[in-house]
């Protein structure tokens, strides 16, 4: 054998005249093929002014006479003013510069790598995002057909669809109370999501307004919704009024743009600094319409 079995690398001869020659040719394939970067994986033309060292793959349709006689898919090694031809093997990988790809070669040509599965990672590799108890564990996360749907749903809207048409946005049961003061207080903030509810809600308008006095407690309910459009709604009346049933101040209307996300505020307003009251739970539920 004259040369190496993996790498093709030139061996010595016994008495081997100009011993530095051999080994130079050693070195030089060495540095075309250890740490292997190519420029490019995909370019046919045979470039004009490469730089020495320079290495490419040689793709199929490739031209120039220099090239044209390369086989398909082999690497191309500039040095010395001259293209000389690598030819891979299977299980080779190489970076490649211009698209700041990973390919491994299959043989017959090159592919973009494949990493191992999650569940091959050891229980002592770290998983970036877990929060619940054990994260920094690897583990195998199976996901159902519905559970890959949302999460390549693009946006609110789409995951909405892929959950169904109605969820609970928000809901609390913990009391937050307002006392010792007359200026208007928000008890609750919740936030609804721009396109949460398709094109069939009210943003900077009163949609309830529910004055009591001598009441120990109140339950109360509004509704409203995008009228074929996210910039046009509907929605219940901003008096004090039954939740259910007549009403003779329907409708309120609003032109809010709807797609962008808006505050639900639940606030409370005393007349006098003596007065208390108490947000006892709410709920907030979104239906989405297409």
């Amino acid at each position: 054998m004259s040369n190496t079995t993996n790498l093709e690398l030139p061996y010595l001869a016994v008495g081997q005249a100009l011993k530095h020659v051999r080994v130079n040719e050693t070195l030089r394939r060495l540095d075309a093929v250890v740490q292997l970067t190519v420029i490019s994986a995909s370019c046919t033309t045979l470039p004009g002014s490469p730089e020495d060292g320079a290495v490419y793959v040689v793709p199929a349709g490739k031209s120039g006479s220099e090239w044209s006689a390369f086989a398909n898919w082999s690497l191309r090694y500039y040095r010395d003013g001259a293209w000389q031809q690598i030819t891979p093997r299977e299980g080779w990988l190489a970076y490649v510069w211009n698209t700041d790809q990973l390919l491994s070669c299959t043989g017959l040509n090159w592919s973009l790598f494949a990493p191992g599965k999650l569940q091959s990672l050891s229980a002592g590799d770290t998983l970036v995002g877990r929060l619940s108890s054990g994260a920094g564990r690897a583990e195998e996360i199976t996901c159902t057909a519905a559970g890959r749907a949302l999460l390549e749903a693009a946006d609110a809207a789409a995951q909405l669809a892929t959950l169904g048409t109605w969820r609970v946005l928000a809901a609390c049961a913990v009391a937050a109370s307002l006392t010792g003061t007359t200026t208007e207080t928000p008890l609750a903030t919740i936030t609804l999501t721009g396109g949460a509810m398709g094109a069939s809600g009210v943003s900077g308008r009163t949609l309830m307004n529910n004055g009591v006095s001598t009441t120990a407690a109140n339950m109360h309910q509004r509704t409203y919704q995008n009228r074929n459009a996210q910039n046009a709604q509907v929605g219940s009346a901003s008096v004090l009024g039954n939740s259910f049933g007549a009403n003779a101040n329907w409708p309120l209307t609003a032109s809010e743009n709807a797609s962008v996300d808006h505050p639900i505020v639940l606030s409370g307003h005393l007349t006098n600094t003596g007065e208390t009251v108490t947000l006892g739970s709410y709920v907030v539920e979104v239906a989405h319409r297409a």
